[in-house]
């Protein structure tokens, strides 16, 4: 088994290398969740010290000269002790989200009518939050396949982020029927990420086996959703049935504000087939690919022919310990909905 394990990481708080840590951990996940690092310091200089959204680095192996750091992020939480202090960062998007983000009311008079939600979500971070330093890195931000457009979208206040994430929320890209592409959202570094999913057909990222990568694997498998009724307002309705149901039809029934009976049979299709893709939840505990980003390829080459094939990266935890580096990554994982699992089990010896 190939052992090609991270063993020199690297910690910076407020411009500072932290040359002594316990436990770090860190996590990422797809849907727009924010990424997070905590870690517990012992060294006394940093007891009393005023860390509150001091600039957190993380970079996975120092040796590598990594020019972007594996995390980004701001101390948003701390719990001191006689012995040391723990942290949580989180990275720049805390800024933008929940309730401690600045609002954006929006109204008839005062609204972004004629933007994009990408356009939006710029204009935000460019007037609003990097006044007087980039903290989140707007460079790479392009328009999604389709754009959304902000017209008519009104609110109160609400935090930016939350804006963009339900504005995106149910838009695809389809492009190809089969395999429906949500938007995407990441950050790599302080830099932020935009974009559709990659189809499953894209170039693979990584490959992995047992023989190289792959310590140990689980996953679940849920029986996918092959038929959707859908209903819209006026007693409209939709519906689409997937031909392809080895293990029968299994159904499900929501609403839309489509109105035509030709859209809700369109909305219909698209949440079966998405979900019909995204099945399978796999864990892999990795000794090599602790650097792939999320919604990446990674071809997972096992003797489990349901298995075996390309995957989106969905997940990343990393841990690093006094016993190491240790890294699993998700893929294919979705919010688990009501049906029965099917879970098994496969461990390397």
């Amino acid at each position: 088994m190939s052992q090609n394990t991270y063993s020199k990481p690297k910690l910076i708080i407020a411009g500072k290398r932290i040359p002594e840590f316990e436990n770090i951990s860190f996590s990422e996940r797809s849907g727009g969740e924010i990424n997070q690092l905590s870690v517990s310091i012992k060294d006394p200089d940093y007891q009393d010290a005023h860390l509150f959204n001091a600039k957190v680095e993380f970079f996975l192996n120092e040796g590598l000269a990594e020019a972007t750091p594996t995390f980004i992020g701001y101390v948003r939480e701390m719990r001191p002790s006689d012995t040391q202090i723990s942290i949580t960062a989180y990275d720049p998007r805390v800024f933008l989200a929940g309730k401690e983000a600045m609002p954006v009311v929006i109204t008839d008079q005062n609204n972004y009518d004629g933007y994009s939600a990408v356009q939006f979500l710029s204009d935000v971070i460019k007037n609003k939050l990097n006044v007087t330093d980039t903290i989140i890195d707007i460079s790479a931000l392009s328009d999604t396949n389709p754009p959304v457009p902000m017209k008519g979208y009104r609110t109160e206040g609400s935090a930016p982020y939350d804006v963009f994430l339900d504005l995106i929320e149910n838009v695809v890209d389809d492009t190809t029927p089969k395999d429906p592409l949500e938007i995407s959202v990441a950050m790599e570094g302080d830099k932020i990420i935009v974009g559709n999913k990659r189809s499953l057909d894209s170039d693979r990222t990584l490959s992995l086996s047992f023989m190289d990568g792959i310590k140990s694997m689980s996953y679940n498998f849920q029986i996918p959703r092959t038929r959707a009724i859908v209903t819209g307002p006026g007693g409209s309705w939709g519906e689409f049935t997937y031909g392809n149901s080895p293990m029968g039809i299994v159904g499900t029934t929501f609403r839309s504000n489509k109105e035509y009976n030709a859209e809700l049979s369109d909305v219909a299709r698209i949440e079966v087939m998405k979900n019909y893709v995204e099945s399978k939840e796999i864990s892999l505990n990795v000794t090599r690919g602790f650097d792939v980003g999320l919604e990446n390829i990674v071809y997972v080459n096992v003797p489990d022919k349901t298995l075996r094939g390309n995957h989106r990266v969905t997940s990343k935890d990393i841990n690093v310990s006094r016993s190491g580096v240790n890294c699993t990554l998700g893929l294919d994982k979705r919010i688990p909905r009501v049906g029965d699992y099917l879970e098994r089990k496969i461990k390397l010896i």
